[in-house]
């Protein structure tokens, strides 16, 4: 089987590809640290630590494809330096020892946010970060295929509570008494975590020349956050009261962020899971954890 490198690989989508693609490849795995692997508990996945010298992860392990998921989305916790290392000197070094070590494959994760007409200020450094590192990417593509995959709005179990999805999920699921919405006329592209890992796959399964790829990864749909508010509050049966207009819209807010997918659609990939069976879903896995 081939080898395949997943940085950031106890992440929500790093754990998720790992669990899709296990039975396909060797795993071997990059995080930032090993102490807490608790979303790949159990799994035969070699894991280092980005303390470890990635050379020394080359030489060992003769990679054939990396997708590199680790990314982080705002400096206040970590400083400015440790964002810029993850986002762009990891990818870089990560693609000069991939040219070097003769891999195959090189998937970088991106996301709509980086779109030069989005301009979220609290996502500022994240999205510069990302623009750039996709151009030194380009940049130093030579001989193996280097791919981008734009993430539209991803979702599903075990995601991190701080993110919208899953914080609203928490609070219908709680029956908190009141939640203060903007009007919510925002569309998004919904797209649930295991049609982007069958992306993933797909495209690691079809992509091996030296060419550059960009896919856009998205059901093509757009849902406006009124509509999956409503419709996850009715699938939980939730006794909260929803407050639309009572908060501001985000000064620069993405009006409209939806994916096209036909891209994908031409090497074979669809999604398969709608909105209504991701939300059960992921009441579901908080409703057994409630219980276990």
């Amino acid at each position: 089987m081939k080898n395949l490198l997943i940085t950031g690989v106890n992440g929500f989508l790093g754990s998720n590809l790992a669990k899709g693609l296990i039975n396909g490849y060797n795993l071997v795995g990059l995080e930032s640290s090993i102490e807490n692997l608790y979303r790949i508990k159990g799994m035969p996945i070699e894991i280092y630590s980005s303390s470890t010298s990635l050379e020394d992860i080359f030489y060992k392990h003769r990679i054939d494809a990396i997708v590199h998921t680790a990314t982080i989305f705002q400096s206040d916790q970590v400083g400015i330096r440790q964002l810029i290392q993850t986002n762009l000197v990891l990818p870089i070094s990560l693609m000069e020892l991939a040219q070097r070590y003769n891999v195959k494959s090189f998937i970088n994760t991106d996301s709509f946010f980086s779109n030069y007409h989005n301009q979220y200020d609290y996502l500022s450094e994240y999205t510069m970060s990302k623009r750039h590192v996709w151009e030194w990417l380009k940049s130093l593509q030579k001989s193996i295929c280097l791919v981008n995959m734009k993430l539209f709005h991803m979702y599903g179990p075990d995601d991190n509570p701080g993110k919208f999805v899953p914080g609203i999920v928490s609070k219908l699921m709680n029956h908190e008494p009141l939640i203060k919405l903007t009007e919510g006329s925002q569309l998004r592209d919904f797209i649930f975590i295991d049609d982007v890992v069958q992306a993933f796959a797909t495209v690691l399964a079809k992509e091996e020349d030296s060419e550059v790829y960009e896919f856009e990864v998205g059901t093509g749909i757009g849902t406006s956050i009124k509509e999956f508010v409503s419709r996850t509050k009715s699938i939980s049966c939730s006794a909260s009261l929803l407050e639309f207009g009572a908060l501001s819209y985000r000064k620069n807010e993405i009006m409209s962020a939806i994916a096209n997918p036909n891209p994908l659609y031409e090497i074979g990939w669809k999604p398969k899971v709608d909105l209504n069976e991701g939300i059960s879903k992921i009441i579901d896995s908080l409703t057994f954890k409630e219980q276990a």
